[in-house]
């Protein structure tokens, strides 16, 4: 099921970063070298001359391109930077991976030929990604759509799938459009796949090709097996806020929707817990709600902003506000 030659000449390889650790991204970057014709480096955070020299040696006769926007811009921005370098290159995919990815030798290939034998049978596939499993090897749930196949290895289509690891049809993104760049980080991926499913687009999984993934700093089990990501309080703000925005949006299912909301106060009552009622957590969490609500996105600057700093009438009604500015201190957002 590999298509290594075919696939190398047109599929770009796009790794966003963000402080990543360096052996592993260098790991990642010659695991990439005898699959695609060009790894391109969107840099989140500095990546300095040495570091990209060392990074050119791993990619070998691959050409290395290191993207530098300057500042942390998110997974949208980067994700649609990376689109645009591929559609330059033309390229036929875009084949998406975070820092820590580890796919293995022959993985672009393999979910090239599903595309193109989805293609062959008629089916319009925005995106192919193989089957995340945890660090046991234990292939992770999706939300499978149209019932399962009569061949276990056969792909399934689903819902969504998590963007790293997925090679997507770079035509496809012309009728589904960009990946939202407002949402930052955090449901980008789910937004987007949910967005190519309105357009006549389906999403694929295929479980004969695996890719090890961690999902945030591990999971949180609950009764009946049930599970929650185990995520910092920044990440739970964005989550949050990004799921409640996505309620407005008519290209997302009502049993989506449904979904969220009924499990929404499980959600918020397990996260508190688990983070010990921290101030962190419980201001990400109610900015979160606020912001969702408003569907006021963009980066997550305001997760850590108390309710009552973010608001000039409430602000200007403390008399902490008052001291501060007498003493010249922080003004009202």
């Amino acid at each position: 099921m590999t298509d290594t030659a075919a696939a190398r000449a047109r599929c770009v390889a796009g790794i966003v970063i963000y402080h990543p650790q360096f052996t592993a991204l260098q790991r990642l970057v010659a695991s990439l070298a005898d699959d695609v014709p060009t790894i391109a480096i969107y840099a989140n955070s500095p990546v300095s001359g040495a570091e990209q020299l060392a990074l050119a040696a791993a990619a070998g006769r691959v050409e290395l391109v290191v993207l530098r926007p300057g500042l942390n811009r998110g997974l949208g921005v980067a994700y649609n930077a990376l689109r645009q370098l591929a559609e330059a290159c033309g390229s036929e995919f875009l084949f998406l991976l975070d820092q820590d990815s580890e796919p293995r030798p022959g993985l672009v290939g393999a979910l090239a030929a599903t595309h193109r034998a989805l293609a062959a049978r008629g089916e319009r596939a925005a995106v192919v990604g193989p089957q995340p499993v945890d660090a046991a090897g234990e292939a992770m749930r999706l939300s499978t759509t149209g019932g399962l196949p009569s061949e276990e290895a056969a792909p399934r289509r689903t819902r969504f799938v998590i963007s790293s690891g997925s090679l997507i049809r770079l035509d496809s993104l012309a009728t589904i459009g960009d990946f939202r760049s407002d949402y930052f980080i955090d449901a980008i991926d789910v937004e987007w796949c949910l967005r190519a499913g309105a357009a006549g687009y389906s999403i694929w999984v295929d479980p004969a090709v695996a890719m090890p993934h961690q999902l945030g700093r591990g999971v949180i089990r609950l009764p009946l097996g049930l599970l929650l990501t185990d995520q910092p309080a920044r990440r739970l703000y964005t989550y949050i806020r990004n799921q409640l925005a996505m309620l407005r949006l008519r290209h997302v299912p009502p049993s989506h929707k449904a979904k969220f909301l009924v499990s929404l106060p499980v959600r918020l009552a397990v996260h508190l817990v688990h983070h010990r009622f921290s101030r962190d957590c419980v201001i990400a969490l109610l900015n979160g709600l606020a912001d969702g609500m408003r569907n006021r996105l963009g980066p997550p600057d305001r997760a850590f902003i108390p309710w009552w700093r973010s608001s000039p009438r409430l602000r200007l009604a403390t008399p902490a506000a008052i001291s501060d500015s007498a003493s010249g201190g922080e003004r009202p957002a």
